[in-house]
C-alpha cells in the first residue's frame, strides 16, 4: 500500500509543478489554491493531469473535499481501493 501512496503522491506533484513550477517544495498540507496559488482552470488541469496518468476519474466530490497535497491524494488512494474491490 505504502507505494501506491508514493505513487500517487509523486503523480500529483510532477503534475502540480507542471503547472506551478514554484510548487515543487510545498508540504503535503499546503492549501492548492492558496499556497500553490491554483486557480479553477489549473485545478481542472492538474485534476486531468492526474487522471491520464493514473487511468481513473475523479468525481468532483473528491475533488472539493481534497484542499491540500495529502487531501488530494488520500482522495486518489480511496478511489484506486474502491476501484480494485
Amino acid at each position: 500500500m505504502e507505494d501506491a501512496a508514493r505513487e500517487v503522491e509523486q503523480v500529483v506533484r510532477t503534475a502540480l509543478v507542471r503547472i506551478r513550477p514554484a510548487a515543487a517544495g510545498l508540504d503535503p498540507d499546503a492549501d492548492l489554491a492558496a499556497e500553490a496559488g491554483l486557480d479553477s482552470v489549473e485545478v481542472m488541469d492538474l485534476v486531468m493531469a492526474i487522471e491520464d496518468r493514473l487511468d481513473i476519474s475523479i468525481p468532483v466530490e473528491t475533488l472539493s473535499q481534497a484542499h491540500t497535497i495529502r487531501g488530494l491524494c488520500s482522495g486518489i488512494l480511496g478511489l484506486s481501493r474502491s476501484r480494485t474491490s
